[in-house]
């Protein structure tokens, strides 16, 4: 696999960095999978990448600063080093959202389910996303008190970034959102997105967070 060309049924992964404008020198990032319905070129990666920063820039807050996005084959790290695996460009953006009364702590994430047509659902744990005013703990545990209104913001989100062209079975853009197992035998197509509860991860945990 290339990202200069790739074949149909070729697999990427999009990741985008992201860093608290407070404490920029400590990023994370968030992966996406996704799988080739057509033969394309690193433009039409490039054009994908843009719609993930896009739809995560509308769901963060704006204290939120976008660092680097980069484009990979799903493929393990080569040896010898390949260029050709990977794009990487640098951003200078920052969350579309307001703060309300507060963002909640790094720790705290909004939990996104990725929902396919059969098996289980993936996750995206979204940190920099939810405000104190979002949360509640009515038993002693963290809930989203308005789960509605975060699923209008997901939807705002897809519509406003244009990601709704890479979800689904059969999608308008030349990429499916995609769930693929460790040894790449399964490829499951995300058919949408899910406001799934909150999350408390530690800083560093794998699931999202790259440094």
């Amino acid at each position: 696999m290339s990202v200069s060309s790739f074949l149909t049924d070729d697999r990427f992964v999009v990741r985008v960095i992201k860093a608290h404008n407070d404490n920029p020198s400590d990023t994370w990032a968030n992966s996406y999978e996704f799988k080739a319905t057509v033969d394309g070129s690193e433009a039409q990666l490039l054009i994908l990448g843009n719609v993930v920063v896009e739809f995560e820039r509308l769901m963060h807050k704006n204290v939120v600063g976008f660092k680097r996005l980069t484009i990979s084959t799903w493929e393990a790290d080569s040896v010898p080093y390949d260029p050709e695996s990977f794009i990487s460009v640098n951003l200078n953006a920052v969350g579309a959202i307001g703060v309300v009364s507060g963002v909640a702590p790094l720790n705290e994430c909004l939990s996104v389910a990725r929902v396919c047509a059969t098996g289980r659902f993936g996750h995206i744990f979204l940190r920099g996303v939810l405000d104190t005013a979002d949360v509640g703990s009515p038993a002693g545990k963290a809930i989203l008190i308005d789960v509605p209104n975060v699923q209008g913001n997901i939807n705002d989100a897809i519509t406003g970034s244009d990601l709704a062209d890479y979800l689904g079975v059969a999608p308008d853009g030349p990429f499916t959102m995609s769930l693929i197992n460790k040894t790449g035998t399964q490829v499951r197509s995300v058919i949408g997105l899910s406001a799934a509860g909150v999350s408390f991860l530690p800083l560093d945990h794998a699931w999202f967070n790259r440094t």
